[in-house]
């Protein structure tokens, strides 16, 4: 009995990892969304990372270009996935972000 329970959470644990590695790992693609930080991604960055605590300055497209320019918020958000704080975005809404990002980050 007791290899039974061993085995069932080794196998558990595999598929989860699995699942988890298949999300991280998905490139995104531009979806065809015409994305500006005032049609959509003010409301998202509102949503996910402006936050208490996290990045108030972000309310603002003045606020959160320090981080476009740098190539911080591409890193972070597309690349590692390791933001927002919590989870990666979903499939979606990190296609819109690739669609803002392979635009230039245009804000109107």
């Amino acid at each position: 009995m007791k290899t039974f329970f061993v085995r069932a959470a080794l196998i558990l644990t595999v598929l989860f990892i699995a699942v988890i590695s298949c999300k991280k790992n998905a490139v995104p693609k531009c979806d065809g969304t015409a994305s500006t930080y005032n049609s959509n991604m003010q409301a998202l960055i509102n949503s996910k990372c402006t936050n208490p605590g996290c990045h108030p300055n972000y309310a603002t497209f003045a606020g959160i270009k320090s981080v476009l320019d740098n190539g911080a918020f591409k890193n972070r958000v597309v690349s590692t996935k390791d933001m927002p704080q919590g989870g990666s975005l979903g499939t979606s809404d990190l296609n819109k972000v690739q669609c803002w990002i392979d635009a230039g980050y245009p804000e109107k």
